[in-house]
């Protein structure tokens, strides 16, 4: 039987929390810089830069949670920084802000002569990616609290699995976002049920969110 090769960390790889927002921010600030050379209100402006935004973020933390090794994985838990904090708190304010420029956009279109054809994928894009993007940090934030004490890990246990990897985070993150429930992970500290608790209520208040939203643009497609 061939042996694996062993793992190569590349850049993306080695990018912390906050190196990933500054270069996904320039990315959002580039485009939506140009988007402003058009003729749009600047709502849209903003929007579209918080679109480039969100691809950036999110190819950059899915590339690293399809190709990261589980010891890796320990290994970055133990070095992660303190900026981790900030841009989880920022993008959880930030998304909600958007879809909140989604509902305004939706509400002006008539208002602004805004096409059908451009606001309504624009605000369907940004609405996909901000909910795609909270459970994605999240991700990312139950794998720090797992691992933060050791490669041995506590705080949730995964059936039959006691090395878990970033998509073993990601399929409880995304579980938790759909249905605010992981029926066969169980938490075992205080800390994860207070993460997750949160985490729920976050999931409900944006899912319910996204409902409105989703009203709002079927009946602008109607009418």
């Amino acid at each position: 039987m061939q042996n694996k090769p062993p793992f190569r960390a590349t850049i993306l790889h080695r990018l912390r929390a906050i190196h990933r927002f500054f270069l996904s921010t320039i990315a959002g600030l580039l485009i939506g810089f140009a988007a402003s050379r058009f003729t749009l209100p600047l709502m849209m402006d903003i929007l579209i830069g918080w679109i480039f935004f969100c691809i950036s973020y999110l190819s950059i933390c899915w590339y690293v949670i399809y190709t990261t090794p589980h010891e890796y994985i320990v290994k970055k838990a133990a070095i992660e920084d303190g900026g981790r904090a900030f841009v989880f708190i920022f993008i959880l304010i930030t998304c909600f802000a958007c879809l909140g420029t989604v509902l305004s956009i939706i509400v002006n279109a008539r208002q602004h002569n805004l096409s059908k054809f451009l606001w309504m994928p624009v605000s369907i894009g940004g609405i996909i990616l901000s909910w795609l993007l909270v459970h994605t940090i999240y991700i990312f934030h139950y794998a720090h609290l797992y691992y933060q004490g050791g490669s041995a890990g506590s705080g949730l246990r995964f059936p039959e699995d006691n090395k878990p990897n970033y998509l073993d985070f990601a399929y409880y993150s995304l579980c938790m976002g759909c249905t605010f429930q992981v029926s066969d992970v169980d938490t075992t500290s205080k800390k994860l049920r207070y993460v997750t608790m949160y985490h729920g209520l976050i999931s409900f208040a944006l899912n319910t969110f996204l409902v409105a939203l989703t009203i709002n643009i079927i009946s602008g497609m109607i009418n």
